[in-house]
């Protein structure tokens, strides 16, 4: 069983192929994760933080991209859209890894 990782819960109209340098990125990181589709209406903070992991990823209908972690009180601690440049998907995929890890975050 896996102690650490990230999960990500993404809207289930989201195509994999729009959002696959994300978990490049985490791979790059040598960070699991697990990834779980879900209807839109349900993917909120508490479906992405509270599962398996403790840092988790939501990714809405609309493209938003959250990370955030579960003792965080604001909305989110990094934000992207899965129109970004395939550059910026990775990187964020790598710093959602390196906020699992307690490294710091790269810059984009």
């Amino acid at each position: 069983m896996l102690k650490n990782g990230i999960d990500i819960v993404c809207s289930n109209i989201i195509n994999v192929i729009d959002i696959e340098e994300i978990f490049f990125g985490i791979e790059e990181e040598g960070v699991p994760y697990i990834l779980k589709f879900l209807e839109d209406e349900k993917i909120d903070k508490e479906s992405y933080v509270n599962g398996r992991f403790e840092i988790g990823i939501g990714i809405n209908s609309d493209g938003e991209i959250l990370l955030n972690q579960k003792k965080y009180t604001k909305k989110y601690i990094l934000r992207e859209n899965i129109e970004s440049s395939k550059r910026n998907l990775r990187i964020f995929g790598q710093n959602a890894a390196r906020l699992l890890k307690g490294l710091p975050l790269k810059k984009l």
